[in-house]
């Protein structure tokens, strides 16, 4: 099961993970350990339970497809983002040749992976 979010603006969403109207918001903790999804992903338009410790979010091509599909604008790398679960914390690795920002501070391809707040 794949998210998609098909406004032709997402390539600006992807880049303002918490700015934008219609980008992924926010990351939700599953309070219950034993349920099957461990977080949930959300946007203005969209909704993607994390259920399992990697995913991907970027842009469908015929190479393969992502987890989060975020649009087909070129801008937009085709696995431009991994988030992964390392216990206690989920992490975000920016694989996208033009970035993306979180919570205002901007993260380049190649740089450490960052730990997501809980929020």
């Amino acid at each position: 099961m794949s998210g998609t979010a098909t406004n032709d603006n997402d390539a600006w969403a992807l880049l303002s993970l918490k700015s934008a109207p219609s980008s992924p918001t926010k990351i939700v903790w599953s309070p219950e350990p034993n349920a099957a999804a461990i977080a949930r992903l959300e946007g203005r338009e969209f909704e993607y339970m994390i259920r399992q410790n990697r995913i991907s979010i970027g842009r469908n091509s015929s190479r393969g497809e992502v987890d989060v599909n975020m649009g087909h604008s070129s801008f937009i790398s085709r696995k431009h983002l991994e988030i992964y679960f390392e216990s206690p914390c989920f992490f975000m690795i920016c694989n996208g040749k033009n970035g993306v920002f979180v919570d205002g501070v901007f993260q380049r391809r190649g740089a450490p992976p960052l730990q997501l707040q809980k929020s």
